[in-house]
């Protein structure tokens, strides 16, 4: 879609920039329906051939110093690159005088013109054109060069793309047969692995988004795990509570039991040490008169005393302490060896319960040091006793950890049966072993060949290349309906009729024109027989036919041309611009333009840019009311602007700008006529007064003619009893009607372009004129006045004086 439009140069247009004249906000562009107004002369048939430039692909006779740039969508256009993605079609003077050229014939000799579907001008000429756009190899342009182009530039890709996934295959097929394969540790030996095998489970690594890579620590713990065998069944320990606790009581009661001496030794009470060197003296000297040891003599009475101080009750004692010395040593060495015995060893436990086993066991072996601790302190005391048998002891706060001992026992007896269960599920959990092993071994070469990338590439490259296969596709497929309708033209050439007949039925159903009718007609030229369109009125061939009726041809004619597209499947892509349609036309026939478009344009929505110039505000005000088309958000996609001539040091050049409000909001000329007085009328230093007359000159020569208006319009709705309004002018200013106001309604008015006089006298008269007319309205109908400012946006209390 056109957006914006830079004139350097180009006819009425200089130095003309969008930027300067129509801002650069977002919604200051050309929009999908653009609405000009301009009088005649100030530029609007100029910006048109702008657009026909684009249609033709040259610049017209007479504008080939033109210099332009077109601002679009997505490109830009300028006089030297007049290529557009758009069709355009503009319907202008140059569009009538080259389309049917008996507009410029001598009045009353109308030579028979041709039209939609003539053999020699649109038929022939599409052909030609679809011969130009298919081209040709050879000739290295044309559609059919551009297809040979993507054939051979996706075979190119295709054939990179195929040799890249088969070095990426071969990659993936040795790892899986060479490394993978006939490694144990990755699969079972005898499995089936593959390159389809890898792929998929490549696929299921990158899917999943896990780390499936493990250190060599890990790895070192599952190939142990796979080289393990399954081990031997080991019963469960028996659990047999150790008898500390029985041996802790007797010991105690021993400890503390008490000996009733008849006769003792008072030397040896006293000295332990002593008594029991005594004692053992006494078992080495028994039956001996003297010692042995330093040969003394041992009496009788000394026997005596030394039997009585060592009585049967002692005696009985340490009997006693030495049957519970063996025991306690039985007890200490009861627990040796009772793991290992029993085959709770090391080496008889899975590895993934090893763990398990040396914390059991450490605990195992902390106990069974605090058992026999606690044997040796039992034992240590019974030596004491025994040692001193008369003194009787008490200990206390004695550990027993049986209860300890016969928790580990059950605690192994657990680890015993989830070994004994783990054989049962060894093959199964090695298959598991090895798949974490394979993973992280697939998932650490997948990332050594960056193969996600290569697969994220891999996708882009086949995107692009299904991309340029689609553009191939469709590019067949143009060609093909190029063809076909080539063959569609062909014939349509042979069938000279239907253009008329659609262009009659038009005049028929929006102008009820019966009498004005096109017929196909056999002429000869050069001596070759081709078929033209010829006018009839009735059953004549037509001649002197009024400006109006070549207007109402002209149109229909435009429209039959664009009507097969504006229904076409690229109708979104066409750009129409119609430039003042209704030269010479009544306001009845202005009403039956604004339906034809209205019906096969407006309403139907189905372009892509439409733009409507016109210097008639009858026809802007049917314009405003065509369908608009509307964005997602039920906006109107509308635009309006204002062309008009100004003058440029001694230059008249042409401005296209926004247009103003009042023109814009109000349907009515009432308004605008309005707006012309008052501008004249309000209060500016003489210098520039002139100065703005200057610039817009064709405005204050058009200024007495619009007064005119003005004040026909306005005493008609005051006084409509008349067919003459301005007969009640002496009413209106109380039958004293000045000089100045009765000049302007009765001679300038007729003399638009007449001479003037000089510049400065003519502006004051102007001035008087126009504060004449608005003092007077005001006075009289003040509602009336103050409602037309506020309708154009001024203040109105202007002075006046």
């Amino acid at each position: 879609m056109i957006a914006k439009i830079d004139i350097e140069r180009f006819g009425l247009f200089s130095n003309y920039y969008w930027k300067q004249h129509i801002g650069t906000e977002n919604n200051q562009i050309f929009n999908k329906m653009n609405i000009i107004y301009g009088r005649n002369y100030s530029g609007k048939t100029t910006l048109s051939r702008i657009f026909r430039c684009i249609e033709m692909k040259q610049l017209p006779n007479n504008y080939h110093n033109g210099i332009f740039t077109i601002t679009t969508d997505n490109s830009t256009i300028t006089n030297m690159n007049l290529v557009c993605s758009d069709k355009v079609r503009v319907y202008n003077t140059d569009f009538v005088k080259e389309n049917l050229s008996w507009l410029s014939n001598e009045v009353g000799d109308i030579k028979p013109f041709t039209l939609l579907g003539s053999n020699n001008v649109n038929a022939e000429k599409r052909i030609t054109e679809i011969n130009e756009e298919l081209g040709g190899i050879d000739e290295k342009k044309g559609l059919l060069y551009r297809k040979w182009q993507i054939e051979e530039n996706l075979q190119k890709r295709k054939l990179q793309f195929t040799k890249a996934k088969e070095k990426v295959q071969t990659l993936l097929t040795n790892k899986a047969n060479r490394e993978i394969k006939v490694n144990n540790y990755y699969v079972k030996q005898g499995t089936n692995y593959n390159v389809k095998t890898i792929q998929l489970e490549i696929d299921e690594i990158i899917d999943s988004g896990k780390n499936f890579i493990i250190n060599e620590k890990e790895k070192a713990i599952r190939r142990k795990r796979i080289d393990e065998s399954v081990k031997q069944e080991i019963a469960p320990l028996p659990i047999t509570k150790p008898h500390l606790s029985e041996y802790i009581k007797e010991v105690q009661e021993l400890l503390k039991r008490k000996i009733v001496l008849t006769q003792t030794l008072e030397e040896l009470v006293t000295n332990s040490l002593l008594q029991e060197w005594v004692d053992k003296g006494r078992v080495l000297n028994k039956n001996r008169e003297t010692c042995a040891f330093c040969g003394g003599i041992i009496t009788p009475d000394r026997w005596k005393l030394l039997d009585a101080h060592f009585s049967k009750e002692s005696e009985e004692l340490k009997k006693s302490i030495e049957e519970l010395f063996d025991k306690l040593e039985r007890s200490k060495k009861s627990l040796d060896g009772f793991l290992e015995t029993r085959g709770v060893k090391q080496e008889n436990i899975y590895e993934i319960f090893q763990d398990e086993y040396n914390q059991y066991y450490k605990e195992w072996t902390i106990y069974i040091d605090q058992y026999r601790d606690t044997i040796d302190f039992l034992i240590s005391q019974l030596q004491e006793r025994y040692n001193d048998i008369f003194t009787p002891r008490e200990i206390s706060n004695i550990v027993d950890c049986s209860e300890n001992i016969i928790e580990i026992i059950n605690r192994f007896n657990s680890l015993l049966q989830k070994n004994k269960n783990k054989s049962s599920t060894i093959a199964k959990d090695k298959d598991i072993y090895r798949r974490e092993l394979r993973y992280s071994e697939i998932q650490s070469f997948i990332k050594t060949i960056e193969y996600e990338r290569i697969c994220k590439d891999w996708k882009n490259e086949e995107k692009s290349i299904n991309s340029e296969e689609k553009k191939l596709d469709d590019l067949i497929k143009t060609i093909g309906e190029l063809r076909q309708e080539k063959q569609t033209k062909e014939l349509e050439a042979k069938d000279e009729g239907e253009a008329a007949k659609r262009i009659n039925e038009h005049l028929s159903d929006f102008f009820g024109h019966d009498s004005l009718t096109l017929e196909p007609a056999l002429i000869t030229e050069s001596n070759t027989p081709l078929t033209r369109f010829i006018i009839k009125r009735g059953d004549k061939e037509a001649h002197n036919l009024s400006e109006g009726e070549c207007s109402l041809i002209s149109f229909f004619y435009f429209i039959a041309k664009i009507e097969d597209e504006l229904n076409g499947v690229d109708h979104d892509k066409l750009i129409i611009y119609i430039d003042d349609p209704i030269s010479s036309l009544d306001n009845n026939h202005i009403f039956f333009m604004y339906s034809l478009i209205e019906t096969i344009v407006a309403k139907k929505g189905q372009y892509g840019q439409l733009f409507i110039s016109t210097h008639n505000l009858d026809f802007l005000k049917y314009l405003k009311r065509l369908t608009l088309p509307i964005d997602i958000n039920r906006k109107p996609l509308v635009q309006y602007f204002l062309i008009e001539k100004r003058k440029k040091m001694s230059e008249a050049i042409s401005c296209l700008k926004l247009m103003p409000s009042y023109l814009k909001d109000y349907v009515t000329e009432y308004n605008f006529l309005f707006h012309e007085i008052y501008n004249m009328a309000k209060v500016t230093t003489k210098g520039d007064k002139v100065k703005m007359i200057e610039n817009q000159y064709t405005h204050f020569y058009n200024l007495p003619n619009n007064m005119r208006k003005f004040l026909e319009c306005y005493l008609y709705y005051r006084y409509p009893n008349t067919d003459n309004p301005l007969a009640n002018l002496d009413k209106l200013f109380d039958n004293h009607i000045p000089c100045l106001v009765n000049r302007v309604v009765n001679e300038y008015s007729h003399l638009a372009w007449g001479n003037r006089g000089i510049l400065p006298v003519d502006v004051n008269e102007a001035e008087k004129v126009a504060k004449h007319i608005l003092h007077i309205i005001r006075e009289k109908d003040n509602e009336h006045y103050c409602a037309l400012c506020d309708s154009i946006k001024v203040d109105p209390n202007i002075d006046l004086e």
